[in-house]
Formats: C-alpha cells, sequence, structure tokens
C-alpha cells in the first residue's frame, strides 16, 4: 500500500477535543467568532446561543449580564444586555507521541501532521466577576530604593520576566470561521488530504520491505532514541536488510548486526542471521570475541568498534576515546550487577548527562526504582553451555577493572569468579578404573 504524506503546511493542523454531547442533540450550536493567540497557542470560540428555544431564560440571561458586566461593551445604548452566546476557551494537551490524520482513498494512505492538540472547555468566569474598584484610591506610602548590581543569574531571571510579560501582552488575532458544509471548507480538506494525482503530496513511503522493517525494529527495540555520530566507515555496514547481511562473511554480518541492534543474546543472533549448523555457531562464536563483549551471558558490541579511535562519535560530538573509556567502564558495572544509578555514571566518567543517558539506552531501561536495568535477562543457558568462552570474558573483564582501578574508578569490591569446569562423577569413576 502506498503512503503519501501532505507539503509541510500541514504543521498548521489543529485538533480540537471538544466536549461530549447528549446523542440526541443533532445540531451544533453556530460559532460566531473566532481569535487565537499564536505564541500561547490559545484560541478561543464564541458560540451563539438559540434564544427560541425552551430552554433558554431571557430574565436569567439578563441577570448573568447585569451581574458579570462582560456583555455591557455589546449592547447599543438603547439596548439591555443579555448574555446571548458562550465562550469556549482551550488549553493545551499535554501529550508525549506525535500524532497524524490519515485517509485511506483510492488504494493508498495520505498522511497530514497535526500541529497540536488543545482541549476545549466552556469558559464560566461570569460566574464570578471581579470586584469593582473605586476610583478614589487611598494614599499608599512609596519607598525608593536605588538599583543593585545584578549577577548573571539574576539578569537571566529578569529577561525570563519579561518574555513571560511580553507573551501574556500578546493581541488576539481574529480569524475567519467556515461551517464544514461550505464550499470554502471542502476546498481546504481537500488540501489536507491531496492524493499523488493532485501532486500536492510527497511520497513518504512507497514500498515497505519486511527485511529492512525486521531490522529497524531490533535496533528500536534495544538502542536509544538519540543517534549518535557514526564514522564514515561505519554506515555501510548500517541500516541494511536481512537479505544483504546474509550475503556478507560470517565476521563482517554479526559486526553489522551488532552496530544495529547494540545488544543481543547468541540465541538470537543463530536465530535472526540463519546460522544453523554447528560449524557456523562455532565461527559465530568465535567473531564475538572480536567485536563484542560478554555482559549477563549476553554479547554487546565493543566499545572501540562502536567508537573508532580518531574520530567524533556521541550525542555532543565528543571524542571517541572519552566516550570508548566511559562506555567500558559502564559495561563492567553491568557485568557485576544488573542496576546502575546514572547519577553514579556521570559521577565516575565525567560526561555529559545526556552523553551517558544515550550510552545507556544503547543496552539498558529505566525502571521504576530510577535506576537503569540491564535490558536483556541473564543468558544463564549460554553460560552453562559456552564454559571456556565466558572464563575468557571474565578474565578479560578482571583485567579492565585494574586498569579503572588504577584510574582511581570507584568500582566493584569484588572479582568476576572465573569459574572451573566441573568434572562430572562419571569421568572421575572411568579414570579410576582405568587407572
Amino acid at each position: 500500500i502506498p503512503i503519501y504524506i501532505t507539503p509541510q503546511d500541514g504543521d498548521q493542523v489543529k485538533v480540537f477535543n471538544y466536549l461530549m454531547k447528549n446523542a440526541k442533540v443533532t445540531k451544533s450550536l453556530p460559532i460566531s467568532k473566532v481569535r487565537v493567540k499564536p505564541n500561547q497557542d490559545l484560541t478561543e470560540l464564541r458560540l451563539d446561543l438559540r434564544q427560541e428555544t425552551q430552554y433558554f431564560s431571557f430574565e436569567k440571561a439578563q441577570e448573568i449580564a447585569d451581574t458579570s458586566g462582560l456583555f455591557k461593551k455589546e449592547a447599543t445604548p438603547d439596548e439591555q444586555p443579555i448574555m446571548d452566546s458562550v465562550l469556549m476557551k482551550s488549553s493545551p494537551c499535554q501529550l508525549n507521541s506525535n500524532y497524524v490524520l490519515g485517509l485511506f482513498k483510492d488504494n493508498s494512505l495520505i498522511l497530514t501532521k497535526v500541529g497540536g492538540i488543545s482541549n476545549i472547555s466552556t469558559d464560566f468566569s461570569y460566574l464570578h466577576p471581579a470586584p469593582e474598584q473605586n476610583e478614589e484610591q487611598e494614599m499608599v506610602l512609596v519607598t525608593k530604593k536605588f538599583k543593585r548590581s545584578e549577577n548573571e543569574k539574576m539578569k537571566k531571571t529578569r529577561e525570563k520576566q519579561i518574555k513571560e510579560e511580553a507573551k501574556k501582552r500578546e493581541p488576539w488575532w481574529d480569524l475567519t470561521y467556515g461551517s464544514s458544509s461550505t464550499e470554502f471548507a471542502q476546498r481546504e480538506l481537500d488540501r489536507l488530504f491531496s492524493t499523488q494525482e493532485s501532486q500536492n503530496a510527497e511520497v513518504l513511503l512507497p514500498k515497505i520491505n519486511i527485511e529492512e522493517y525486521e531490522l529497524s525494529f531490533l535496533k528500536a527495540a534495544h538502542a536509544g532514541s538519540k543517534e549518535s555520530v557514526i564514522d564514515k566507515e561505519q554506515q555501510p555496514l548500517l541500516r541494511r536488510p536481512l537479505s544483504e547481511l546474509k550475503k556478507m562473511k560470517i565476521q563482517d554480518m554479526i559486526k553489522s548486526f551488532l552496530l544495529n541492534v547494540k545488544v543481543t543474546s547468541f540465541s538470537s543472533l543463530l536465530s535472526t542471521l540463519t546460522l544453523n549448523d554447528l560449524k557456523q555457531s562455532k565461527e559465530a562464536l568465535h567473531c564475538l570475541h572480536d567485536c563484542a563483549v560478554l555482559v549477563q551471558g549476553n554479547w554487546v558490541i565493543s566499545s572501540e568498534v562502536l567508537y573508532p579511535e580518531g574520530t567524533l562519535c556521541g550525542v555532543t560530538g565528543m571524542p571517541a576515546k572519552a566516550l570508548a573509556k566511559a562506555r567500558t567502564f559502564i559495561l563492567l558495572l553491568f557485568a557485576h550487577e544488573r542496576e546502575v544509578k546514572r547519577t553514579f555514571v556521570t559521577t565516575q566518567t565525567r560526561l555529559p548527562s545526556e552523553e551517558v543517558t544515550a550510552i545507556l539506552e544503547q543496552f539498558s531501561a529505566r525502571n521504576c526504582k530510577n535506576m537503569w536495568e540491564f535490558s536483556l535477562p541473564t543468558d544463564t543457558e549460554f553460560i552453562r553451555r559456552h564454559h571456556e568462552d565466558v572464563k575468557k570474558q571474565n578474565f578479560l573483564w578482571n583485567l579492565e577493572r585494574e586498569t579503572y582501578e588504577k584510574d582511581k574508578y570507584k568500582i566493584p569490591s569484588k572479582a568476576l569468579e572465573i569459574p572451573e569446569r566441573k568434572r562430572s562423577s562419571s569421568s572421575r569413576m572411568s579414570s579410576s578404573e582405568a587407572v
């Protein structure tokens, strides 16, 4: 199915979350006036009340107008003010996701970006009129103070207050409202959902490849939302469909896969890359030692491969050597514990908080205790089956631990255990019999 997106002026589309009404009410109140404050994203709608219905009370409408004083300006000197309209005001809707308007037309999906979503509610300010101030005000003692020299913090606070006051003084802009049944409204609706034939739409996704989608899904599941600055030599290995990956050499295939997903279990890697026979499995395990490290029984792309020396990487474009050292330290912590604290990592590595967060998001996720927990469960099956590989990786982690200890990093008090292979009782018996 071809997918199209309308031009960039679709950002001007606003969606209003209107109050629900009774199903028996078939007609809506006519909108007589619309005005907006663009910078504050505020909208006011004035709806005319139907005075001919049995639910409208002239006496009550006049009483409200006299009490509130909000409708006196609209009435002529010969007329008595009356509340004949209702004011609706908007308030921003706090949402964590982006939304689009979609229309399925001519076997195509047409999308229009939503610029904002607001809640619309009735303004009841007329029920609480402000007290009238007396024209004659009492004399007030005024104290004269000289302006003090302000520091940088005071200056920023004052500038912020000036901006907020200027925002409050923003004027209202009147808009022309068109009913949905008018020709103007229909023409605007056609512009929102213009098709390919009208040449007002841009092709967004003409065709979706299922293998590309699988790989992008794996990357989104394991990697963070912020993209890092990647070295140009690594770009050919990124964002390749699985069909192309499987044509590469097994070493390049595994490296490219890990650069995309950042962390994976050994069984998941074999099943995704269809490395089914024993020979391919052993070769894949041998390649993993060259480009990845073992954490909690899972394989994580090594920092030296992700951040090549002599390049600028990360969110802020930092030297690769500093990022690689900090990332390896974080992986060392995860090799000992399931959870780490971001503030502790930031203090030890002395990296910007956004860089630390971007690294943590590669292979962990924030939990309810406000700690960062390793994203994959401990692969006990791999640890049990591949004893020698675990032993080798734990030995390398202990060497890294000694290096960071010399650099005065706060590291776990205990080194990783290097387990010895347990000999089965049957093998001991057979050896004794042989003797």
